[in-house]
């Protein structure tokens, strides 16, 4: 996550551009894929994967196995795109992919490790981060290759399509222009309150009526400076949204929030309601 000092708050660190993420969503997803740089189409080819199966969730080990387990797939599944946050891939992330799977979701999750040039943005073993402000637009460009990706998919249901992250992924998630996300029926925030003293960190740029459930611990120790307190309720912009604030121990010291059963119990209520509801949750 992002914990930003006021020096770093302060300083003159250029923006990285990234021209895919003011892309309309009406654009060709073909040619934004062939227009992707290579380092960005690298998040993708190195994603995680997780499927649905009556066994319990299964990790593949690669893009490739994915398309040869769908090939000739009938059936058009729901799937959910997800945002690790500053640190990469950790045994969090396969908990999650695997909670998602469990509930019915494809699962992809890019890699933004993957890239050549990777800067470091954090360092999670003291809570810090910030180091790099042109972070945001790398990964929302990660995103937005992700949901052309998606979309290209055939088996695909586009109708039954989500949008989740984690921390830095979070802020990703939350900030990803309204056009890449048309027709995606929800966003997910997990351990980000969509408050920042950079402007470009703050609020949700999502569409006027998509679904969007953020969960934050109010004591939670990536937000310690006043510019980071606050949660996502005060930018929601529909009745359908939900803000979930945890103000009770353990989880309002919580940053991992989706590592505990009632948040997980929350997700799952959010998404049968506005996206897909597993078989077992059907009543």
């Amino acid at each position: 996550m992002m914990k930003l000092t006021r020096i770093m708050a302060i300083a003159l660190i250029a923006v990285f551009s990234a021209s895919c993420v003011s892309a309309s969503a009406s654009a060709d997803d073909a040619e934004m894929i062939d227009a992707a740089p290579q380092d960005v189409a690298r998040t993708w080819d190195a994603a995680r994967v997780y499927l649905p199966s009556a066994d319990g969730p299964v990790r593949l080990s690669s893009m490739a196995d994915l398309h040869n387990h769908m090939e000739g797939q009938e059936e058009l599944l729901p799937i959910a795109i997800h945002l690790h946050g500053c640190a990469g891939f950790w045994q969090g992330t396969d908990l999650r992919g695997s909670y998602l799977a469990s509930l019915g979701f494809v699962v992809i999750a890019p890699d933004s490790f993957a890239r050549t040039n990777k800067p470091q943005s954090c360092d999670p073993t003291t809570q810090q981060g910030g180091f790099h402000r042109g972070t945001l637009a790398l990964r929302q460009a990660e995103a937005a290759h992700a949901i052309a990706r998606v979309r290209a998919l055939p088996w695909v249901d586009k109708e039954k399509m989500v949008l989740t992250g984690h921390s830095e992924g979070a802020i990703a998630t939350a900030t990803l222009g309204a056009a890449h996300t048309v027709g995606f029926k929800a966003r997910v925030i997990e351990g980000w309150g969509c408050n920042a003293y950079w402007q470009e960190y703050a609020g949700l740029n999502s569409s006027p009526d998509l679904p969007v459930l953020s969960l934050v611990g109010n004591r939670d120790p990536w937000f310690r400076l006043s510019f980071l307190q606050g949660d996502c309720g005060e930018f929601m912009k529909n009745a359908a949204s939900r803000s979930v604030v945890y103000g009770e121990p353990p989880l309002k010291s919580v940053h991992n929030l989706f590592d505990y059963t009632r948040p997980r119990e929350d997700l799952r209520n959010f998404l049968c309601e506005h996206v897909h509801c597993a078989a077992t949750d059907r009543h």
